[in-house]
């Protein structure tokens, strides 16, 4: 029998623990506090709008204002006492002062005629009568329409507060007449501290590494959070453990992500199949497994870009290892794999087979080669500029034996080009005296031989300074002014006979 008390007494963290005062709401400061300077000045808007995404407190911090101008025994601060009549009958959901509507259920113009009915008459208890509308973005476009009028001239006893996750979709017509407030995401550590406050006074024993996992699940809003936290305690009870918690979460290991980069920094083609059969026999889906890929392969680039873990949103035990693994890559490698792994992530989504396309992720990243930063390439280069400059190292163009070189400086250096050798009938000796060597320029097409013990950069230069030397040698062979070369004795006697018999 007090058992059955005890559930029936139990409430969820979400409600057990929601913020009574504006110093309670976690993360919202720049909200609270204008309203609090509201509220003392008595400069108080007709029309509010909450905005912002699920479970940031949106429809707490409505009724925290509610009871905060409605308090019979308001504290310093514009703080609500929460103990008079007013704020017990708000706090308890009965009051006739603060009525709350769900645009969802509540949309239709009829809907929208039964408020303005009511809203003329005064509030009972308070000085205002607050109407609080849930996902007001769900009214219908004729709802909005009869509810102009209301919202534009209201009575001085009325107050409008509307929340939203959808702002876009509210009519520019009611929103300019409200004033607008857009609610933060929470941050993981606001969550982490508000989940370790609420934790110590119920005396549950949970690490750090478990809050920080429930924070991230929760995706920024404190009330998934708590009902993840929930879920957590029932299957774990008052002594939480991680890998308890992982499995009540169904969760993937972290493990397997260091466990994939470390495949991919070693090249391992073979454990990374294995590695995909154990995701699969753990039941892990493929999206989420590639969907945490990227974020831990993000988490890893943020800490090798800024040498530092202030961006990565994990527990303290994890910094030092994050920088272990950080050292082992450059920039650009970590930008390939957080490329590769985001498009996979996207294409998952179509995939026929996504084993096949996952498998295929892994394997790209691990046999892609280690990326050569083009500076250091650069450098190189340069470097050799200067050797060869200052006649350390002296690079030869192509000859027919070899197609590039690099020699000292006091050995013999082969002409790139070398003239033809003499004909059979040498001309008359001033002919000769006359005559320039016909030059030969060597094939282009002809594939080099790369020398051994030379780099990339040595390779490059001497291949460049080849192509010039060719170039220069064409250009002077089909402009050369080369004289014709004297006829032999057997030409002459051949062209006079050929002359004869013609004029015959």
């Amino acid at each position: 029998m007090e058992n059955q008390e005890t559930k029936k007494e139990f409430l969820v963290t979400a409600r057990k623990w929601r913020p009574l005062n504006f110093c309670d709401v976690v993360g919202q400061e720049h909200i609270t506090t204008t309203l609090q300077n509201a509220v003392k000045s008595g400069h108080i808007h007709h029309a509010y709008l909450f905005s912002g995404c699920r479970g940031v407190g949106k429809t707490t911090t409505a009724r925290i204002l509610a009871r905060s101008i409605n308090c019979l025994n308001p504290k310093e601060n514009a703080e609500p006492c929460n103990e008079c009549e007013s704020c017990r009958a708000i706090i308890e959901g009965r009051s006739l002062d603060v009525i709350e509507i769900d645009g969802a259920s509540n949309n239709s113009v009829d809907d929208i005629r039964k408020l303005r009915d009511s809203a003329r008459y005064l509030p009972v208890n308070g000085k205002y009568k607050m109407y609080i509308i849930d996902e007001v973005h769900m009214l219908s476009t004729s709802a909005f329409n009869a509810l102009l009028k209301t919202l534009e001239e209201p009575p001085a006893h009325l107050l409008f507060v509307f929340a939203t996750t959808e702002p876009h979709k509210v009519l520019p017509t009611i929103l300019s007449r409200c004033q607008r407030f857009e609610f933060k995401r929470m941050e993981i550590e606001d969550i982490v501290r508000q989940l370790r406050t609420i934790s110590d006074k119920e005396g549950v024993n949970i690490s750090d590494d478990c809050l920080v996992t429930i924070a991230k699940k929760g995706d920024g809003s404190m009330r998934d959070s708590q009902s993840i936290y929930d879920q957590v305690i029932a299957f774990c009870g008052k002594d939480v453990d991680y890998t308890k918690m992982a499995d009540a979460l169904h969760l993937v290991d972290q493990e397997f992500f260091f466990r994939i980069v470390d495949d991919v920094r070693q090249k391992n083609l073979t454990d990374i199949f294995v590695l995909t059969k154990e995701i699969l026999n753990k039941g892990y889906d493929l999206q989420e497994c590639m969907e945490g890929l990227v974020e831990h392969l993000r988490n890893l680039t943020a800490v090798k870009v800024t040498n530092s873990t202030d961006l990565v949103e994990t527990s303290a035990d994890m910094f030092a290892r994050y920088r272990e693994v950080a050292e082992a890559f450059s920039q650009q490698d970590f930008l390939r794999m957080l490329t590769f792994a985001s498009n996979a992530a996207n294409a998952l989504r179509m995939a026929p087979q996504p084993r096949i396309k996952f498998e295929t992720t892994l394997l790209q990243m691990a046999a892609m080669d280690s990326t050569l930063e083009i500076s250091k390439l650069l450098g190189e280069i340069a470097v050799l500029k200067k050797q060869i400059a200052s006649g350390e190292i002296v690079a030869l163009p192509q000859d027919n034996s070899r197609s590039m070189s690099a020699i000292a400086p006091s050995a013999q250096i082969q002409k790139p080009f070398e003239a033809m050798p003499p004909a059979a009938n040498p001309a008359p000796a001033e002919v000769q005296e006359n005559r320039r060597p016909e030059i030969i320029a060597e094939p282009v097409n002809e594939q080099p031989k790369p020398m051994p013990g030379l780099s990339a950069a040595d390779l490059i230069i001497a291949e460049r300074q080849r192509e010039s030397e060719q170039k220069q040698a064409s250009h002077a062979a089909k402009n050369a002014d080369v004289p014709p070369e004297p006829l032999t004795e057997l030409e002459v006697e051949l062209k006079n006979k050929f002359h004869a018999e013609r004029v015959n």
